[in-house]
């Protein structure tokens, strides 16, 4: 340590040589404050990042399961004992309706691609699946705000039997008890006008 000689040279110089110990005192402090926030900042960013990494493995694990089951549906049209549905409008149709339909009968599948199926106030359209001359609901046509749907039928019910496809306009809702179980040969039936019919070709 300096000596100081004289009483006032210590006095003057002595806060001074004391000084840089207090300076460096506080500097480690404040970098370690620094380092504090520093790593609470990185944390949150870690956080943030591994939740996006969640998200997007879950979009991935969504779009995959998306494409396995339009891949299943796209081998309605490969397979070779697909039948096609050619519909015809009655007279009780509106001109303007357009439907086609193509179902496997191996996966028991069908898919419907309709235009223009914009229903009167208070009316919704239907679909059946025509068995010999017993009609089973296929349910409810619900379509974009131009009237156009593609339906994918999981079971149209035994295909051997299958003749056609027809679509009636209901009242809003839908045919009463269609969507309810019922017991053999008490199937619910159209209660309004058939308007469209898909005769299915072998």
């Amino acid at each position: 340590m300096p000596s100081c000689r004289g009483a006032a040279r210590c006095r003057i110089f002595g806060p001074m040589l004391a000084r840089p110990i207090f300076t460096l005192s506080r500097l480690g402090w404040g970098l370690a404050l620094w380092f504090i926030v520093l790593t609470g900042i990185l944390l949150m960013h870690a956080n943030r990042l591994s939740k996006e990494l969640a998200s997007s493995s879950d979009r991935v694990t969504g779009l995959s399961r998306d494409l396995a089951a339009e891949r299943r549906w796209s081998t309605i049209l490969s397979s070779t004992s697909m039948r096609t549905a050619s519909f015809t409008l009655t007279p009780d149709a509106d001109p303007g309706l357009r439907a086609r339909a193509v179902m496997d009968p191996v996966s028991r599948r069908a898919v419907l691609v309709l235009e223009n199926f914009e229903a009167p106030s208070g009316k919704s359209y239907e679909l059946w699946a025509l068995h010999g001359n017993t009609p089973a609901t296929l349910g409810k046509i619900r379509t974009d705000p131009h009237g156009n749907a593609v339906l994918r039928i999981q079971d149209v019910g035994e295909p051997s039997d299958l003749s056609a496809f027809a679509i009636s306009l209901e009242a809003e809702g839908g045919t009463p008890g269609a969507s309810v179980s019922v017991l053999p040969g008490a199937a619910p039936e159209p209660t309004g006008p058939i308007v469209m019919i898909g005769s299915l070709a072998h």
